[in-house]
């Protein structure tokens, strides 16, 4: 009895032995994590330091690149301003030496009834639809028949499952399938009959507004093609007589000069000579005859077209 005893002593002391081994090295693992959370977090905090640091940075590049860019705009209109004044330098020293005037004011009749004819095309032509309005009647007609092409389609489903349910047994593949296919499809009949239905009238009101476009165009095609003629007529009569001018070296008039300059830049000739184009033919549909101010002043009257194309013209001469 007490050899078993001895015996069990030994056997416990050996797995109490076991034990304190298996805690004296679990002591160390957690030691081990202790001083790896230890450099996490001090690993944790050199990153914050350093995500502050690239702030910083950002925060200078940010503001140099601000600098950079102010400095650039200051330089360019700087050299903007010494290009205009050795511009005008040289249109001095053409006019100390005889040089020519180039009227850009006086129109003869052809040119006056070609502006009259191009400005009445454009208001025949702003009576119609726009192309952005047109595609968007097109689209409500379209979205009408898509519902209704969807309601039939599934209608069409319904039939042939019905035929399906009524020849088939009960019990059958073709049954079961016909009668899911049955109920799926009368569902998205139903829902398409009433999207149909609310796309009606606003479909109705499109074909409508479409119909009667198409009629003004067919009426007005003739006006509005001796408008398209005359202005492109127009332009080129008006870019023709200011090109003379330039082959002359003409000294350009005082309103001109003012927003274009006395001669055409080095660079993007092409877009300037449009641009004096339309400066030209703004003059001549609306009769500007302002010695100083380009386009005139702003119209009192109700004119959409004239207030529009001012707009529009003055926002590309600031480019210059």
């Amino acid at each position: 009895m007490s050899d078993d005893y001895s015996h069990q002593v030994r056997r416990l002391e050996t797995r109490t032995g076991g034990v304190e081994h298996e805690l004296h090295s679990l002591r160390s693992k957690l030691g081990a994590v202790e001083d790896l959370d230890y450099e996490l977090r001090d690993i944790r905090g050199d990153v914050s330091s350093l995500e502050d640091d690239l702030s910083s940075i950002r925060r200078e590049l940010t503001e140099l690149d601000d600098d950079v860019r102010g400095h650039i705009q200051d330089t360019d209109q700087a050299l903007k301003r010494l290009t205009g004044r050795v511009q005008a330098l040289e249109a001095h020293l053409l006019a100390a030496n005889g040089a020519p005037h180039a009227d850009l004011d006086t129109f003869d009749p052809e040119c006056k009834k070609l502006a009259r004819t191009a400005n009445h095309g454009w208001h025949v032509r702003s009576g119609m639809l726009s192309r952005q309005q047109r595609e968007a009647h097109q689209l409500k007609i379209r979205e009408y028949e898509g519902a209704v092409a969807e309601r039939d389609e599934h209608r069409n489903k319904v039939m042939d499952a019905a035929g399906i349910l009524a020849t088939q047994p009960r019990a059958s593949r073709e049954f079961k399938q016909a009668a899911m296919d049955f109920g799926m499809s009368r569902t998205l009949a139903e829902r398409n009959d009433q999207r149909a239905h609310q796309l009606t009238s606003p479909a109705k009101t499109a074909q409508a507004a479409l119909d009667q476009d198409d009629l003004l165009r067919q009426a007005k095609a003739s006006l509005i093609e001796q408008g398209d003629k005359a202005e492109k007529k127009l332009n080129w009569l008006l870019r023709g007589r200011l090109a003379d001018a330039i082959r002359d070296r003409a000294l350009l008039p005082m309103w001109f000069v003012t927003v274009l300059g006395p001669v055409p830049p080095a660079h993007k000739t092409q877009e300037w000579m449009d641009l004096a184009t339309q400066v030209l033919e703004f003059r001549i549909t609306y009769e500007v005859t302002d010695h100083v101010v380009a386009l005139g002043a702003e119209s009192d009257e109700y004119a959409p077209r004239r207030a529009a194309w001012r707009r529009e013209i003055a926002k590309e001469l600031r480019r210059w």
